[in-house]
């Protein structure tokens, strides 16, 4: 019972924050989510039954600390004569100059503020990777029922919304839209994308195990099936032109999950799937450009162009995590300003880079560096770990999305992705290989069998 309690609790978090974390303005929802994170995290830390992670988690885990410390670098306070001299920093000089007030010791962020309220934001994602690479505190096919039946919720709210005009779950939100769950009806999009490599992965554990013929094993596959049909009309209702485009590439990569007897050419699939995947993402980008939409605010080609600006004018040390919005209006032209304002800049790359600079853009390169070679070793590896793979495709979609927009804003993408990573960089087979570590790990790890045989 008290095992079956700690392998419940990634997937309890999982659906929680998909229930719960849609959108940041959910200030008490999203301070619920974060306090369990926390909780996992502090479990994680202090439990004496804790396993050591492979190298890939270890490197993980070193990037989000890495992470914190860039954040805490941006808040230590530095004197006039040293913030002063930095890019960036002249409308701070002369902000204080014209109320004829003396320069104060500030730090490198320019909203010190908002940058130390962005604490609290990677505690979704440590939360979930740190219980499933020190704990194992889940089971693969709880987690990935628990990331189904989130999509599924999401799905027919947002058919209700197209159906009645809502209800909606946040203030604001993307009117007449089956935005489901979230706010942003695109980022309902991104959720559906990243579940559908996992129902493919469901339907190729059946295909392997040869239960196919068989009542309970048909049962499966045709229930993972359906669920897949789903997943696809939920994308068609959303109408986010992201997750049409992503969808493709995303269905296609699955294939090589779903079809054991593809797994010869999972090479030739997947790298087809890539292409088609930077064809999406082009896209996007060619579909946002101005000439689709003469409204300045709405087109991501004028918001890309003004954030590439601002970041020319304050590399290499960024203007603080959580101030885009702030740095984004010095480059606005006051004529033209109205009542409309840009929160992000639609792309978490460039965001990023705005933000946090050199440093950031060296972490950045770091993680795609973990990411891409993490996933070569899962895609040419002779055993197939399934779930390793749905992680890759799920990761990849997020991260293509993200080019375009900014889904990681949300506690549910950030649980969605972690979860991604933390099956790439924990694959089953190596918690096989430890068992015979201790014998309270092997008894722990024992119970996950059928888990093993999902991961292939």
């Amino acid at each position: 019972m008290t095992r079956s309690l700690r392998h419940a609790a990634v997937p309890l978090f999982l659906l929680a924050c998909l229930l719960l974390g849609g959108s940041s303005q959910g200030i008490w929802r999203n301070f619920v989510l974060q306090s369990l994170g926390l909780a996992l995290t502090g479990w994680a830390l202090l439990s004496s039954k804790r396993t050591l992670p492979t190298p890939a988690g270890r490197a993980l885990l070193v990037m989000v600390a890495a992470w914190f410390a860039l954040l805490l670098l941006q808040l230590v306070p530095l004197p006039p004569s040293l913030w002063t001299a930095l890019p960036g920093r002249a409308a701070a000089v002369e902000g204080f100059a014209l109320r004829g007030q003396p320069l104060p010791w500030l730090p490198l962020s320019l909203a010190p503020t908002v940058t130390a309220s962005t604490l609290p934001v990677m505690a979704v994602p440590l939360g979930v990777i740190a219980a499933m690479l020190w704990l194992g505190a889940y089971r693969s096919r709880w987690a990935v029922a628990a990331l189904v039946l989130g999509a599924f919720v999401s799905i027919l709210l947002g058919a209700l919304q197209l159906a009645q005009g809502g209800p909606y779950l946040y203030p604001i939100y993307n009117t007449g839209t089956a935005a489901g769950l979230f706010a942003n009806s695109n980022h309902q999009g991104t959720l559906l994308l990243a579940t559908i490599p996992f129902l493919a992965a469901i339907i190729g554990r059946e295909q392997k195990r040869g239960r196919s013929g068989s009542n309970e094993g048909l049962s499966r596959i045709l229930i993972a099936v359906g669920g897949l049909l789903l997943l696809l009309l939920g994308i068609a209702l959303n109408g986010s032109l992201a997750a049409l485009l992503l969808a493709v590439p995303v269905g296609l990569a699955s294939l090589v999950l779903a079809l054991p007897r593809l797994a010869g050419g999972r090479r030739l699939i997947g790298g087809l799937a890539a292409v088609l995947l930077v064809v999406g993402v082009g896209g996007l980008t060619i579909a946002s450009s101005p000439g689709s939409n003469q409204a300045s605010y709405t087109s991501r080609a004028d918001i890309y162009a003004r954030t590439g600006s601002a970041i020319a004018d304050s590399f290499p040390v960024g203007t603080g995590i959580g101030s885009f919005e702030s740095a984004y209006r010095l480059t606005e032209d006051a004529d033209t300003v109205d009542r409309f304002f840009i929160n992000h800049a639609h792309s978490d790359p460039l965001e990023w880079l705005l933000e946090t600079g050199l440093p950031g853009a060296l972490l950045l390169l770091a993680f795609l560096f973990w990411w891409i070679r993490q996933a070569l070793r899962i895609w040419r590896a002779e055993q197939r770990e399934l779930m390793a793979l749905a992680g890759t495709i799920g990761a990849a979609a997020i991260l293509a999305h993200s080019l375009v927009d900014y889904p990681l804003r949300d506690a549910a993408i950030q649980a969605v992705f972690a979860l991604c990573l933390a099956f790439m960089a924990e694959p089953r087979s190596h918690a096989a290989a430890r068992r015979s570590e201790t014998g309270e790990r092997a008894a722990r790890h024992l119970s996950l069998g059928d888990d093993e045989a999902v991961s292939g």
